[in-house]
């Protein structure tokens, strides 16, 4: 009893310490997820900042292009109207030279005679009041014409400087979306890289926990089997001990029963009986197991599916996910369900 007693401490001890050491590496890794979780969040929120400042700028760069291409439409009618000004206005000046021309080259004649053919006071000041009206007319439609043409050249003038502002806005918004551009790009390669180191950790930790979880079940089965040899042994020099008809070794309180079956599961030979439970296998390539969360999930060389750390994956409806159970092949740790009671299947390529 004092031997079990020992046993059975040294396996909670043994347990204790793994637990502590597994809490203090988890709760490390799990700081580190957590500040790559909220570095990736905050890359997130960034990356959906700038897509929006892209697409406020395409807006504006979109409304810019057409403001440049009404007031280009506008510059060409300018140009159209100054055209016509201008012609109008020399056909004016070359008309009044001519005029002008005339009268000088004829002496004054034409409008003395105007002048002095006036049949009476009234009928002369008329013909007078006349001359200095077309005289008039002449000098207030050239100045018309002139400022019709600079009124012309002003709104050209303008249209163009407007011209100029637009272009210069379309390349300051098109220098600031290309830069935008490059930020989203790094920023999104950032995301990308964090969430795959994010992935690693967790993979990581998974395989932390399993190996913690093995390296438990190792240790409590070797320090089980070490408590039942002893027992076996005390029962074996206990006068009052007694063998039993089924194969198990009675003394005392402490019974023992040993392993059940010695072989070794196969392709061929497909059940096999091993510490106490049923052995089967299932192929992958009837169930691929896509769905299933195996890390490092490989192919070993005898044929079974095995995790990253070497372990079988097995299934089992009596122990929960994660648990580590001894097979005929070695040490598995369970990863489905779905198999009878008092069973374990097997993941194979067989």
């Amino acid at each position: 009893m004092r031997i079990a007693l020992r046993q059975q401490l040294r396996v909670i001890t043994v347990c204790l310490c793994v637990v502590c050491l597994l809490g203090v590496l988890l709760e490390a890794n799990a700081a580190d997820i957590s500040s790559l979780e909220n570095r990736s969040s905050d890359l997130s929120n960034t990356l959906d900042s700038i897509n929006g400042e892209l697409l406020e700028i395409g807006t504006k760069i979109a409304d810019n292009e057409m403001e440049i291409e009404a007031v280009n439409g506008d510059i060409a009618k300018t140009e159209e109207q100054l055209a016509i000004a201008r012609k109008n206005e020399e056909t004016y000046y070359d008309e009044m030279k001519i005029r002008i021309q005339y009268i000088y080259e004829n002496s004054g004649e034409p409008i003395l005679g105007l002048i002095l053919s006036a049949e009476s006071m009234a009928d002369f000041v008329n013909k007078v009041h006349f001359v200095q009206t077309m005289s008039e007319y002449d000098r207030n439609m050239f100045e018309e014409l002139q400022e019709l043409r600079r009124a012309i050249e002003a709104e050209e003038e303008h249209l163009k400087d407007q011209q100029e502002a637009c272009l210069r806005l379309e390349e300051e918004l098109s220098v600031n979306r290309e830069e935008l551009k490059a930020k989203a790009a790094s920023t999104s390669a950032d995301l990308v890289a964090l969430e795959a180191k994010i992935k690693q950790l967790k993979d990581e930790q998974l395989a932390k926990e399993l190996a913690a979880a093995a390296k438990a079940a190792r240790e409590a089965q070797k320090a089980e089997a070490e408590r039942a040899g002893q027992s076996v042994q005390v029962s074996q020099n206990s006068t009052n001990n007694t063998t039993t008809n089924n194969g198990s070794v009675s003394g005392g309180n402490t019974t023992y029963t040993p392993p059940s079956g010695s072989g070794i599961l196969t392709k061929d030979k497909g059940v096999n009986y091993f510490n106490g439970h049923r052995e089967t296998y299932y192929s992958q390539r009837v169930l691929p197991g896509h769905g299933l969360n195996i890390p490092g999930r490989h192919v070993a060389s005898d044929g079974t599916i095995r995790d990253g750390n070497g372990y079988l994956c097995v299934a089992s409806s009596d122990y929960p996910k994660g648990t580590v159970v001894q097979t005929s092949l070695g040490t598995a740790i369970v990863y489905d369900t779905g198999c009878a009671s008092g069973t374990i299947d097997i993941y194979t390529d067989w």
